[in-house]
C-alpha cells in the first residue's frame, strides 16, 4: 500500500471506529508526533487524539483530505475536520455549535509505517471565538 493510501485507510478507520486496534499496523511503535506545544512519543497518542475528539464533539467527520506533496518517505497533507460541541464543564462553549478546522501534517514513513509526524492544527483557533462572550 502506498503512503497516501495508508493515510486514507487509517483515517477512515479512526473516524469510523475510534477504539480501533489497527493503529500498530500504520504507526511504528516508536512513533513521534511533534505539535506546536509538545512532542508526543508512542502509539497511545494516536488513540488518545481520536478518543478526545469524540469525547468533546459529536457527529465528528473528516470533511476533506488533500495531499500536497509526496517523496519516497514523506507525505505533506491537509485534513479538514468538523463536529458539534458536546456539553462540557466549559459553559462558555455553545452546545451543538458546529466547528470546522484544518490540520496540516507532514508524515514520515519507514517502510509501511508512519514513524514521525509534524502537525499544525487550527482546532483551538476554531474554539476561541466561541468562548468569548
Amino acid at each position: 500500500m502506498e503512503p497516501k493510501e495508508q493515510i486514507e485507510t487509517i483515517l477512515r478507520e479512526l473516524f469510523s471506529n475510534h477504539k480501533t486496534n489497527r493503529i500498530p499496523e500504520f504507526f511504528a511503535s516508536h512513533y513521534i508526533s511533534h505539535t506546536s506545544k509538545k512532542d508526543y512519543k508512542g502509539l497511545k497518542i494516536v488513540s488518545q487524539w481520536i478518543q478526545n475528539l469524540n469525547r468533546f464533539l459529536s457527529d465528528l467527520k473528516l470533511v476533506k483530505l488533500e495531499f500536497i506533496h509526496e517523496t519516497n518517505d514523506l507525505v505533506v497533507w491537509k485534513r479538514t475536520i468538523k463536529g458539534k460541541i458536546k456539553p462540557s464543564k466549559n459553559k462558555k462553549l455553545p452546545v451543538g455549535k458546529l466547528i470546522k478546522w484544518e490540520e496540516m501534517i507532514v508524515s514520515k514513513f519507514k517502510g509501511n509505517q508512519i514513524v514521525e509526524e509534524w502537525i499544525s492544527s487550527e482546532f483551538l483557533g476554531a474554539l476561541l471565538p466561541l468562548g468569548k462572550k
